[in-house]
């Protein structure tokens, strides 16, 4: 997925200024996508600049001015053939955590730290942040009865695999961890 593609999708929904589109993809597309504000705003730009987005600016007093981005015709027309585009099932990436484990026998208590750190941050995610998505997903769909219960449907499927990843991250990172103080 090109970062575009996921900011226009946000901005279908309504207009946005870049630090509340960062919010919403902080609190949406964060499942499978990360993107930090720098990022989205440089593609805001370059979106800008292709005539898929258009932002006005909005004076406060006493308050930095907003500039809010709404999506063109012309980026409407781009998000949906993207759409209908075939794509890859799966991306494949470059893991640098999973080179750490590959080569971990020259640093095997770095390894270990690095499982516990990840354990414990997918203890966290599934405590706390799978807790915080639902209820995001619940009070959008509640918010926009018309689409809401739609889309909904949609971002709580995105939503399912994070969970399910944290799951098999968590399961993977104790059975390491076993092994690795066994091992020490």
């Amino acid at each position: 997925m090109s970062l575009q593609f996921g900011l226009l999708g946000l901005l279908k929904y309504r207009s946005n200024t870049g630090y509340d589109l960062a919010k919403l993809f902080e609190a949406s597309l964060n499942n499978f996508w990360n993107a930090p504000a720098s990022q989205i705003y440089r593609e805001l730009n370059r979106m800008e600049e292709k005539g898929w987005v258009t932002s006005s600016r909005i004076m406060q007093e006493g308050k930095p001015n907003k500039r809010v981005y709404s999506i063109t015709d012309e980026g409407l027309s781009a998000f949906e053939k993207y759409m209908h585009e075939p794509g890859p099932m799966r991306q494949t990436y470059h893991d640098p955590f999973l080179l750490h484990v590959f080569f971990g026998a020259s640093a095997p208590e770095v390894v270990l730290e690095r499982f516990k750190a990840l354990r414990n941050g997918c203890i966290y995610g599934l405590e706390v942040r799978v807790k915080e998505m639902q209820e995001k997903i619940n009070n959008y769909k509640t918010a926009r009865p018309d689409d809401g219960e739609k889309e909904g449907l949609f971002w709580e499927m995105t939503h399912a695999y994070g969970v399910f990843q944290a799951k098999a991250l968590l399961q993977w990172a104790e059975e390491c961890i076993k092994k690795l103080e066994d091992e020490l």
